[in-house]
C-alpha cells in the first residue's frame, strides 16, 4: 500500500544522541541525551589534500564506493546469519510471529551508545528499524492492521517508522477491527489511550486475552511530540533489560486514584495513568508502570497487601523496551577549508 503521510513528520531526523560509550552494569536510562559535546570552541575545519579539486573529489566518491560495497557485503553476511536464527527458532514450524521487540531494543540501545552522538539516533534507528523488519519478514510473514483516527492521524506514520516502509499495512477502520486482525496474527497499532479512546477494556476480554502490548511508539522520544501509540499482537513479551508494562486494575468504586497511586509509588513502579474506564459498576485503571512484569505472573505483593480488598483484580496486558529520550539537534557548525 502506498504510503499516505498525514502531515509532517517531526521525528525523522532531527534528533541526536551524545550518550557516553555504556558503562558495565549501567541500564540505557542512565545515558544523557542531548547535543554532541563540542570538540574545539571554534568553526569546524575541513582539511584538504592538497589535490585539485575535481581529484579530491573523485577519490573520496571512490572511497564512499568502497564503503558502500562493503556495507553490502556486511549486510548479506549478516542476512546469512539471520536464516540461521530463523532455523533454530523454528517460528515457520511453528507458524507465530518472528518479531522480538525486546531483542532487537537491546540493539538499537548498544547501536546509539556506540555512535555517541556522530550519527543522530532518529536517523539511526530509522535506518535499523528498516534492516530488523526485512530481516524478521524473511522469517515470517509480516503484516500489520492500523487505527488511526483522525485526530491521531500520525500513527499511521509511527506505525511505519517503527515496522518499516515496505511492511504490508491495512487501515482498520476501528479499534475493535484493528484487534480483531491482531487475533489473527497480525500485529495492531493503536492510538494511546486517553479520554475518548477508551479501547483498552476490551483487552480482558476471553476473545483479546492472546494479545499483549509489545511496544510503545515512537521508540525515540523528543521535543513536543504528545501523541504515541501502542502497538499489540498475539505474542508474549521478553524483558530488554529496561522496560516499562501495562496493567488493568479494577478497583472499587469508592477507591481514589491518588490511593492506588501511592501504593503503586510505594512499591516504587512509578505509575502512569493512561486511562480510567467504567463498566458494569467496576472501575477499570489503565496504568503504565515501570519495570518488566510478565503476564500472569503475580503482580509484587506489596502494592496488593496495601490496597486490601479495594482491589479486585491486577492484569498485565503488556510490557515493552523503554524508548530512548533524546533532545533536539543543535544548529548546525559553521565549516571552514584550510588547505595544507
Amino acid at each position: 500500500m502506498a504510503r499516505k503521510p498525514a502531515g509532517p513528520n517531526h521525528h525523522a531526523d532531527v534528533l541526536v544522541w551524545s550518550a557516553r560509550p555504556p558503562v558495565k552494569g549501567s541500564a540505557a536510562r542512565d545515558f544523557t541525551a542531548g547535543p554532541p559535546a563540542a570538540t574545539s570552541t571554534g568553526p569546524a575545519r575541513h582539511r584538504s589534500t592538497g589535490m585539485p579539486p575535481d581529484t579530491e573529489l573523485a577519490s573520496l566518491r571512490a572511497e564512499i564506493d568502497r564503503i558502500d560495497d562493503r556495507l553490502v557485503d556486511l549486510l548479506i553476511a549478516r542476512l546469512a546469519v539471520v536464516e540461521r536464527i530463523a532455523a533454530a527458532k523454528g517460528d515457520r514450524l511453528k507458524g507465530g510471529l518472528a518479531i522480538r521487540p525486546g531483542r532487537e531494543a537491546v540493539i538499537l540501545r548498544r547501536l546509539v551508545a556506540r555512535a555517541a552522538g556522530r550519527l543522530p539516533a532518529a536517523t539511526l534507528v530509522r535506518m535499523w528499524r528498516e534492516l530488523l523488519a526485512a530481516t524478521t519478514r524473511l522469517q515470517t510473514p509480516l503484516a500489520v492492521a492500523v487505527w488511526a483516527p483522525p485526530e491521531a492521524a500520525e500513527v499511521w506514520d509511527l506505525a511505519r517508522d517503527q515496522f518499516g516502509s515496505t511492511t504490508p499495512y491495512e487501515r482498520a477502520p476501528s479499534a475493535s477491527g484493528a484487534l480483531r486482525r491482531a487475533c489473527d496474527g497480525r500485529i495492531a497499532v493503536l492510538p494511546m489511550p486517553e479520554e475518548g479512546r477508551d479501547w483498552w477494556p476490551t483487552l480482558l476480554e476471553p476473545g483479546h486475552r492472546k494479545l499483549a502490548a509489545i511496544a510503545r511508539l515512537p521508540f525515540v522520544e523528543s521535543g513536543p511530540r504528545t501523541l504515541s501509540a501502542l502497538a499489540l499482537a498475539p505474542l508474549e513479551p521478553e524483558p530488554s533489560t529496561d522496560d516499562l508494562s501495562l496493567v488493568i486494575l479494577e478497583a472499587a468504586g469508592s477507591t481514589s486514584r491518588a490511593r492506588i497511586a501511592e501504593a503503586l509509588e510505594r512499591a516504587h513502579l512509578a505509575p502512569r495513568w493512561r486511562g480510567v474506564a467504567r463498566e458494569d459498576g467496576r472501575v477499570l485503571h489503565l496504568v503504565e508502570v515501570d519495570g518488566f512484569h510478565a503476564r500472569g505472573a503475580p503482580f509484587p505483593t506489596s502494592v496488593l497487601a496495601d490496597l486490601g480488598d479495594q482491589i479486585a483484580s491486577v492484569t498485565v496486558v503488556g510490557a515493552y523496551p523503554r524508548p530512548i529520550v533524546a533532545e533536539p539537534a543543535a544548529a548546525p557548525v559553521a565549516v571552514e577549508h584550510e588547505k595544507v
